[in-house]
Parts: structure tokens; C-alpha cells; sequence
């Protein structure tokens, strides 16, 4: 089932030329209206669950792996608030190489992004500082063990991330998204039906179609 078969209509007044009759009317989308998955939905465990985009997968081939449906793309979106896909989506190889080859030089590409600390355990297993931080290139780290003062620093506590590599890990951190499990689907989809629908109102003509108000139309100039 296709995102936009769920809208509701609305019938806008017609600018076509020679068709100025209050009665002439074009029938369209409310693309106006929004909808989202329950609230209840995301405090609730059980009810999705990790998924990993492969390769150059869009939201449609993720419905298909998912539901059977490729026209289920919308639900793969609402699960995660994705509004924008060409900002919130993992790009494509060829999409990432086109963004880096605009923003970059082959230079800069190369160039220091940041640094970030590596992970660093005691010899009992216990985590002294977590890996992936963001450092500066002096840090230094004193720890105590035993009784004895410990200090690290360089190569062996931190590490230098290119902007290559931060392009690469930024793009391949949204590929971890959430995945509304099959079982649930039937009540979001239930869901979406009764929100695209209308209540009665001086523009009502039944639930599935209202007629738009002349006077918040602006004619072209």
C-alpha cells in the first residue's frame, strides 16, 4: 500500500484558464495532513527491532526484506522519524563519493577531522576509559591501579580520524535503524487509515474529501 494512497482528498478551486466558476473544482492530495506511529509503540520494547542497511539499499528495497511490500517504504520511515531521506538515509557509494568530491579536495580528504580516545581496560577486564571520544591530539590519561600512577598518552591512547573517515562513519552510522516488527504492522496501518480521514465540518463532504476554502486560496499573479 503506497504512503500517498492513504491521504485523504481535497478539492481546491481550478485556475485553469476560462474556468473561473465557483463550481469548478480539482480534486488532490491533502498533503497537508501528517501522521505518525503511536507513541506507545516506542516505549514498548517488544515492538521493534534492529535492522542493518546493506550496501545501496532505499527504504522500499528495506520494505520489501521486511514486509513483502515495497509500497510499505513509508512505514521503514515512520519507525525512525525520517523526514528528509537525502540527509537522514544512508548515500549510496556513488552519492558519497559525488558529496566528497564536492566538499573535499583530494587533499583535505586526507587532513586530521579530529582525534578520539581508544579503549583502555585495566588487567582485570575493568573499563578505565571508553574508545571513541573526542580528544584533543595532547590528551593524556592518569589512572591509578594497584597503588601504582599510571599515565598514557600518543598512539597507544588516542588515534587520528581523517575526514575521509569521518564522512565514512557518519554515512555508515545511519545504517543502523529500527524496524517495526511484521507483527505490528496491521495496527499502524489501521492507525493511518483513521488519522487521513475527516470529521464533519462546514467543508466536509464525507471522511475521505473536503473542499477548500476560496478565501485561503491565492490566485497566480
Amino acid at each position: 500500500m503506497a504512503y500517498f494512497d492513504l491521504f485523504p482528498d481535497i478539492l481546491l478551486p481550478s485556475f485553469i484558464e476560462n474556468r473561473n466558476s465557483s463550481s469548478d473544482f480539482t480534486r488532490t492530495k491533502n498533503l497537508f495532513k501528517r501522521a505518525k506511529i503511536r507513541d506507545d509503540f516506542f516505549e514498548n520494547a517488544v515492538t521493534f527491532t534492529k535492522f542493518s542497511i546493506s550496501g545501496d539499499d532505499r527504504p522500499d528495497n528495506v520494505a520489501k526484506i521486511l514486509y513483502d511490500d515495497p509500497e510499505l517504504d513509508w512505514v521503514v520511515l515512520l519507525s525512525n522519524n525520517i523526514i528528509n531521506i537525502r540527509d537522514e538515509w544512508p548515500m549510496s557509494q556513488f552519492d558519497l563519493q559525488r558529496y566528497l568530491d564536492n566538499k573535499y579536495s583530494k587533499e583535505q580528504l586526507e587532513q586530521i577531522h579530529h582525534y578520539e580516545t581508544l579503549e583502555q581496560k585495566a588487567p582485570d577486564g575493568k573499563l578505565l576509559l571508553s574508545g571513541g571520544m573526542h580528544v584533543d591530539a595532547g590528551f593524556k590519561f592518569n589512572y591509578n591501579y594497584g597503588g601504582i600512577y599510571y599515565s598514557l598518552s600518543g598512539g597507544s591512547l588516542v588515534k587520528s580520524v581523517s575526514n575521509y573517515n569521518y564522512e565514512l562513519e557518519q554515512n555508515d552510522d545511519k545504517r543502523v535503524i529500527f524496524a517495526l516488527r511484521p507483527e505490528f504492522l496491521a495496527v499502524v496501518v489501521q492507525d493511518m487509515r483513521e488519522i487521513m480521514t475527516y470529521t464533519d465540518s462546514s467543508q466536509y463532504i464525507d471522511n475521505r474529501t473536503k473542499k477548500g476554502d476560496n478565501l485561503r486560496i491565492l490566485s497566480p499573479r
